[in-house]
């Protein structure tokens, strides 16, 4: 459960990362182009929220991938598990007598 909670955190954090900076790389190129030409800060700024954006995208998307993994995993137990009941109830099948 604790996992859980952790991973429910970062992938929100991931989320509002991705956004802010998405969103701050489009207004920056809407608007302030000509900064990134003169100002070694702007430059470094916007470098840094390319990189934020990216490493939370790749964040966001190894979370969803684990969780489907795991849903996976656990449909696949339980096919395995009704595969196997199935397959006890031909080795040995019910009785006919006991309907009489």
């Amino acid at each position: 459960m604790k996992g859980r909670k952790t991973r429910g955190i970062l992938f929100f954090f991931c989320i509002i990362l991705a956004t802010l900076s998405g969103s701050w790389i489009f207004i920056s190129i809407l608007d302030g182009m000509k900064l990134f030409f003169t100002e070694f800060v702007y430059q470094f700024v916007f470098i840094m929220s390319c990189l934020s954006f990216f490493i939370s995208v790749v964040s966001t998307h190894q979370i969803l991938a684990s969780v489907k993994e795991k849903i996976e995993d656990v449909k696949n137990k339980e096919k395995n598990v009704k595969d196997m009941y199935r397959y006890n109830q031909l080795l040995d099948p019910p009785d006919a007598d006991m309907n009489n």
